[in-house]
């Protein structure tokens, strides 16, 4: 027994220095490669999760390019002790750069001996993966024309600015007036990604915003014409500085700063793609016909509806064969305008929460202008706000609180228009498709809905009722209360 012992000893012995060792050849030709500038000998080194502080995988290429090619010559990288955690190596080292004060550091290694993160390069976008997790902010926010509407200032500018809070934007926009009233200097044009294709957008660098008691400089914007009563919107500027956690039933956005996240609720960690500087995540969609898709969709709360399919996801899995289409309309966004079709699909699922009756939107395909979609579609607000949502955006994950919310009964299309229940089953109109139509010119957004036929408001909380006046061929006699007065349409 005890030669039994002594061999396992020597056997763990012999593989604990053997570990070390790669760990140490590894950060030698870590060294060389950083001397030489060259990031394709580092590649080979990086686990396939290796991040830059909240950046993505896919730009480890543009970080570490920009990180070897700011500082001076290296001399060496010292490395000291070493101490394996749960499967993972820490390493203290320094970089010794010709000089230059010394940098301290940790080199944090998988199982394979693979580098998973460098805490010099992420001290470098002023993140600490280590750090102990507190809220820094609380920002109260509205919803607004079916957006989530937050205050804030800009540059030198004394007024407040209402922006929407919109996680489908990869930074921020601001309507000529308000970035004319926040004295934005333009710098440039570029080309700025929207639904549907790309436009060429005025470019500004270097601005300041104010929320809450925090101050984000440096902040790059884009110009785009004036939609709705908000100046502008932004999302990436929060997610890429903080944990942000939106919580509809107090009505604000939490801010915490980035370490070692242990989060608070009980919904299951979903982790999300950010290859494209958006969140992404998986959902499956089920048709009327039985079909059942899986597709990618950004985590969009500034898309005003319940979902969207893309052109080329569209085009892809024929997915208009499988909708029954209930209204045809045009798509805005920022200035892009593309036809849709809008119907209702049996059942889409979100990390194993299913929703019923769910109203889509399939965008058209154009053969010319396929290639510009990043994801298939985008998950918008109507279902997004079902959830108290927390985005960590270190650990590329998302967690889905259900809420107050979370059993509310979809919206249906009908007619022309778009109605929805309020919480207390109250029956509205959320949107009016269908322009053209003398009488639907009449109606205003919010107004109640009292009768539709035989079928009182109340009644159509019942899937069956809903199914049998959507069945009705005929035109529908509706019963509308608008402020103090009542009227009856003919649809």
């Amino acid at each position: 027994m005890k030669k039994i012992a002594v061999l396992l000893l020597t056997i763990f012995c012999c593989s604990l220095y053997g570990q070390k060792n790669n760990v140490r050849q590894c950060i030698k030709t870590f060294e060389q490669a950083f001397q030489q500038k060259n990031y394709s000998s580092i590649k080979n080194l990086l686990a396939q999760e290796f991040t830059v502080g909240v950046g993505d995988s896919s730009s480890n290429e543009f970080y570490l390019n920009g990180i070897m090619n700011a500082f001076p010559v290296l001399d060496s990288i010292q490395v000291g002790k070493s101490v394996e955690i749960k499967k993972e190596t820490f390493v203290l080292a320094d970089f010794c750069f010709k000089g230059k004060e010394k940098k301290t550091t940790q080199f944090v290694f998988n199982s394979e001996n693979k580098i998973l993160y460098v805490t010099f390069f992420d001290g470098l976008y002023k993140v600490d993966r280590n750090a102990a997790v507190k809220e820094v902010a609380s920002i109260p926010f509205e919803i607004i024309e079916n957006g989530i509407a937050i205050k804030i200032k800009l540059n030198k500018s004394d007024r407040e600015f209402l922006m929407q809070f919109d996680t489908g934007a990869d930074g921020m926009a601001l309507n000529p007036d308000s970035a004319y009233k926040a004295g934005v200097v333009v710098t440039k044009t570029k080309s700025a990604g929207v639904v549907g294709g790309t436009q060429q957008v005025q470019y500004s660098a270097d601005n300041t915003i104010y929320i809450g008691d925090q101050v984000l400089k440096n902040q790059a914007l884009v110009i785009f014409p004036k939609h709705g009563v908000y100046d502008g919107l932004f999302g990436a500027n929060l997610l890429r500085n903080f944990i942000t956690s939106v919580n509809f039933d107090t009505m604000t956005i939490d801010l915490y700063n980035f370490g070692n996240f242990n989060y608070w609720g009980k919904a299951k960690p979903f982790v999300f793609d950010y290859k494209s500087g958006l969140p992404v995540v998986k959902m499956n969609l089920t048709f009327e016909d039985k079909k059942t898709v899986e597709g990618n969709f950004t985590f969009d709360t500034g898309a005003g509806y319940d979902l969207i399919a893309y052109g080329p996801f569209n085009h892809k899995n024929n997915l208009e064969a499988s909708l029954k289409t209930e209204y045809t309309s045009i798509n805005h966004s920022l200035g892009k305008q593309t036809k849709i079709v809008g119907g209702t699909i049996p059942n889409i699922a979100i990390n194993g929460n299913n929703f019923p009756n769910v109203t889509i939107a399939l965008q058209e395909y154009d053969e010319e202008n396929k290639s510009w979609a990043f994801a298939d579609g985008s998950l918008g607000i109507d279902l997004i706000k079902r959830f108290n949502f927390t985005i960590d955006l270190l650990h590329k994950t998302v967690y889905l609180e259900p809420n107050k919310n979370f059993k509310k009964l979809s919206s249906f299309y009908l007619n022309g228009l778009e109605l929805d229940f309020d919480e207390n089953q109250n029956l509205f109109v959320k949107r009016i498709l269908d322009h053209e139509n003398e009488d639907l010119k009449k109606v205003k957004i919010g107004a109640k809905v009292v009768q539709i036929n035989d079928f009182e408001a109340k009644d159509l909380v019942n899937p069956e009722s809903l199914k049998k006046l959507k069945a009705t061929k005929e035109s529908k006699d509706f019963i509308i209360e608008q402020g103090d007065q009542s009227m009856q349409i003919s649809i």
